[in-house]
């Protein structure tokens, strides 16, 4: 087998992520199907360890897969705006700030909840419980 070429293990190796990954991309459509040996082994090159850096990377920025799919549409050229990345990114950017938001809503609701129950030592009256317990939260905004 020629330098260049690689096998499942060492791409998975080489772009920080399992087999399975890659299995799962190539059924996604992430990757492309790779060209396999007369004994069905994949052979991969070095452009999939890239595509592979790059889903991870984007996947850490919280993309989805379909975000993913478009970014990497983009970056193969099928569409040339940047533009259309950065409205990608800047979606991305208020769905994060959306579950920002409710994220401290539930903390401050938490946080009353714990203050609450540091008043009262009776599992009778205890209002993390009692709160659960109502079906609606005490502090949802």
């Amino acid at each position: 087998m020629s330098r260049n070429v690689l096998k499942t293990g060492e791409l998975a190796k080489m772009a920080g992520v399992n087999k399975e990954t890659i299995r799962f991309y190539e059924q996604k459509g992430l990757l492309s199907e790779p060209v396999r040996t007369s004994g069905g082994y994949r052979q991969y090159t070095q452009n999939e360890v890239s595509r592979l850096i790059f889903i991870r990377n984007a996947k850490s920025l919280g993309f989805s897969l379909s975000e993913i799919m478009e970014l990497l549409a983009i970056a193969d050229g099928s569409i040339d705006r940047c533009g259309d990345v950065r409205k990608i990114a800047e979606d991305k950017l208020d769905h994060i700030n959306t579950q920002l938001h409710h994220l401290q809503s539930l903390k401050s609701t938490l946080t009353n909840l714990v203050d609450q129950c540091a008043q009262t030592s009776s599992i009778h009256h205890c209002p993390i419980i009692e709160s659960l317990s109502k079906g609606t939260q005490q502090d949802e905004n």
